[in-house]
């Protein structure tokens, strides 16, 4: 269950350092650990002129991938959703977001350096605050990674299907998270999130409630029970709509 918390302040709050800390501590403990940083100007791009990867760029590939011996490097000629993103990266035990103050539902920490810039920028999602103060808020300097680590391991649920399927004893995934931030509730305490069956829609994740999963892998593998070499722990299954 990937885990995402986001460092969100005004420009030169010291974000990237955070990020930093936080990348460098989770690894140390043995998270597998993803980052996505959230560019503004328009017209950005991570390639650079003349070089091949440009070139193939610019000829019409969507997309190009540069394969060297320490590192692959995907780009692709597009615009995305945060969502979208995230979801390619499930793999990963946590995720930390550099900006997109607009995060709505994520756990966040807050880079400020004035009160009146942190209440701005604090929400109901924010779980600590990094140079500024308030009340009732927990809050860290910059050399204080370890303890920021600490609290990031505890309180940040995961990523949540926003079903509302209410198994979880909250009325909403919403109310769940906030529960979790408070540290009222623990983090894998999602039944969904245990999923026997997941299911993919065109590339887009579909969230199934408990019910809807052990009735679809009920019947599932009872009409597979018959074939040979069907049977084992792990199946997958692929439907195509219409053949050919």
């Amino acid at each position: 269950m990937v885990r995402v918390v986001a460092v969100v302040g005004y420009r030169g709050t010291g974000k990237t350092k955070i990020v930093e800390g936080l990348v460098r501590e989770l690894s140390k403990r043995g998270h597998r650990v993803a980052t996505v940083k959230h560019v503004v100007e328009r017209g950005f791009s991570i390639d650079r002129p003349d070089k091949d990867t440009w070139r193939h760029a610019r000829a019409g590939a969507r997309v190009v991938v540069s394969l060297a011996p320490r590192e692959l490097a995907t780009i692709e000629r597009r615009a995305a959703k945060l969502g979208e993103v995230l979801h390619g990266l499930e793999r990963s035990d946590f995720v930390i977001i550099e900006g997109f103050k607009g995060t709505g539902d994520l756990a966040k920490i807050v880079a400020a350096r004035s009160g009146a810039d942190l209440r701005k920028l604090a929400d109901e999602f924010t779980i600590a605050s990094v140079g500024a103060k308030k009340a009732g808020l927990p809050a860290f300097e910059l050399k204080q990674m370890k303890g920021l680590t600490n609290l990031v391991e505890r309180r940040v649920p995961p990523v949540l299907p926003e079903i509302d399927c209410e198994h979880c004893g909250y009325k909403s995934c919403r109310e769940f998270a906030l529960a979790v931030l408070a540290g009222k509730r623990r983090g894998d305490g999602c039944p969904t999130l245990r999923e026997r069956v997941t299911l993919t829609v065109d590339g887009r994740r579909v969230f199934l409630n408990p019910f809807m999963q052990n009735m679809m892998a009920g019947a599932i593998v009872g009409m597979l029970s018959s074939l040979k070499g069907a049977k084992g722990e792990r199946i997958e299954l692929k439907v195509v709509k219409r053949a050919g």
